[in-house]
Parts: C-alpha cells; structure tokens; sequence
C-alpha cells in the first residue's frame, strides 16, 4: 500500500539557501577556530590525541551509542502514549537515523526527519508524533539545566565566578522554559492556539501535536521516562570522562588543570546545550568555541589539553554518527518508506 503524506528530501533540504547559509556559517566559524588556534602548539595537541588511551576511547565510543539505544527506548515510551505500536529495534533505528540528519544538517531538522519517517513507515499521524519530539526535547532541556546547575555548585564549592553564576543561571532559565512547555502543553496552551485564526491544513497537525504533547506531559509517563532520561545524561557525560582518561586528564581530586567528576558532568552539559543552536549542523564551530573557552577560562586547563580534549570528544560524538548514520541510511528500509514498525 502506498502511504501518502508529507514529503521529506534531504537532498533538497541541503539545498535550500537557509542551509547553504548554515553550511558556509559554519566553514567560517571553523576557519576562524582554526586560526585562533594555529597561536597555540598544534603539535601538541596532534601528540596527546595520538598517544590516548586506545581502551577508554573505546569505552567512551560505547557510552555514545549507549545513549541512542536508551534514547530510542524513551522515545518508545513517550510514542505509545499516542497509541502507536512500535517495536524496540524501529524505534531505536528510526531515532538513530533522525540524529544523523542533525549532524548533517543544521536547524534540528533531523526532529521533523523522525517524525516523517514515523508517519512514512506506517505511523497514525505526523503531527502527533511532533509533539512526542517535543515532549523529549522539554524533558532533556529540563534535565540537562538542572544538572548542570547542580554540577556547577558541587565543582565550584559554592563559590561561583561571576562567568558560572551566569551560565548556572541561563541553566536555571532554561529549566523553567523546559517544565513550562511540559505543563503549559497539558491544555493552555492547546486552547490558546485553538483560538487562532488559522488555515486548517496547519490546525489539524498542530491540534495533533498538543494532543501528543498532553499525553507525553502526564505525571505517569515523565516518570516512566525520568530514568531513561538520568541515565542518558549520565552517559553523555561518561563519554567525556573517559576521553578525558584518555588524555590523563582525569583527576577524582582534580588540580587545576584537571577535571573531576563535577566538573565533567558540567562540562559535558553545557556542550550538550551549546549543540542546540541551530546556526550549524550539531552545533559545531559554536560547541568546540564554548567547550575550549570553558576549559580554558573556567578550569585553568592548557589551551592545548582543552582543544586536545575537545576535538577527540567531539570526533567520538558527531563523527561516529556521521559515519555510522550514514551507513545505516544506505541500508535501512525506513527512509524508503518499507520499514516496519513492528
């Protein structure tokens, strides 16, 4: 049967003058990265990324495809809420291939990517599977805030700086936003917007997004969904843990110059924060700028240990989803539309 809907073609996306924008956006930030760093020893930096250990690079490598199994496995949760059934591998692989057009692409477009695949390969609705997106998007932001914050009070004593009272505080901002959009989504908002005067080719799936975001926001289901979501972060932060034990840069008593257990977990966030800015595919020239600053000014780490530090975990998150997102697009059925959802 042949299932209409939407249509959705990357090709055409990375076309768009929006996205070459972004792309040349991006070229830009690198080479200006690149040239701010050709100050520092590069040579060094190429030194300690080629002496790291081999097994904790392995060991963060597995902690970054553990959190897009365990991602998937949430995703799974919040979409039998809009009473679509889904087996465990589909979910897993459908949300894989919808993070490789992140990385890809800039705007968070892999989001929208997941939802029509959903839709594409046998899902109810395009708009309510938006809003299971959306629900995980507030659930993540929310977390991801509120540990951050916390990481920055147990790293720094209680004794803030001036640069990490203002970053715990956009962290807290942001956690306010990410528990609004979950309550507000529960029927003010839906009713607001329902008042709209708008076309009905858009009120129909935007009506579908609230009802999908209402029954993802439910009390019963943010608790089913809260340890996929500790875990996840958890190891997101790992990975950057054990690229720092790689480097020898792990200290569980950390000197300055080091990163400690707090400090990782707030490191690891705020990048994971900085990768939503839709500027560029996964954020990238704005995550390396932010993390290398960071490092730098915040933990007194070496200009060259930080970049070392940066590049080797951003390879490890973005690259190993560029290549293994690519080769899973080639083989899987779903972009075809001839997946199962079973």
């Amino acid at each position: 049967m042949k299932r209409e809907g939407t249509t959705f073609s990357i090709r055409d996306r990375a076309t768009r003058p929006s996205t070459l924008f972004a792309f040349t956006l991006t070229a830009l930030l690198l080479f200006a990265l690149w040239s701010a760093a050709s100050s520092f020893d590069l040579e060094q930096v190429a030194s300690a990324i080629t002496s790291a250990d081999s097994v904790a690079l392995v060991a963060a490598l597995a902690a970054c495809f553990g959190t897009l199994i365990l991602r998937g496995l949430r995703w799974r949760t919040l979409i039998t809420t809009i009473d679509i059934n889904i087996s465990r591998r589909a979910a897993v692989e459908i949300l894989a291939l919808s993070f490789w057009v992140n990385v890809i692409l800039p705007a968070k477009i892999g989001d929208v990517y997941r939802a029509w695949l959903l839709k594409k390969n046998g899902g109810s609705s395009f708009g309510r599977a938006v809003g299971t997106v959306i629900v995980e998007r507030a659930v993540d932001l929310t977390t991801v805030a509120l540990l951050g914050a916390l990481s920055a009070y147990v790293a720094f004593g209680g004794n803030l700086s001036p640069a990490v009272t203002a970053l715990t505080l956009v962290a807290l901002t942001l956690a306010f936003v990410g528990a609004a959009v979950l309550l507000l989504g529960r029927g003010p908002a839906a009713r607001l917007v329902a008042r709209l005067p708008l076309p009905a080719a858009a009120a129909e799936p935007i009506a579908r997004a609230f009802d999908a975001l209402k029954a993802g926001s439910r009390k019963g289901t943010l608790i089913a969904v809260t340890p996929y979501t500790v875990i996840i972060w958890g190891l997101q932060a790992a990975r950057l843990g054990c690229v720092a034990v790689a480097l020898g840069l792990f200290q569980v008593d950390p000197a300055p110059g080091f990163l400690g257990i707090s400090a990782v977990i707030f490191t690891a966030l705020v990048s994971a924060v900085l990768s939503t800015i839709p500027f560029t595919p996964a954020g990238i020239g704005i995550v390396e700028a932010g993390s290398v600053g960071i490092l730098i000014s915040i933990f007194a780490m070496p200009p060259e240990a930080a970049i070392a530090l940066t590049l080797l975990d951003r390879v490890i998150d973005i690259g190993s989803l560029m290549v293994g997102g690519g080769i899973l697009f080639a083989v899987s059925p779903y972009p075809r539309g001839a997946g199962s959802l079973r």
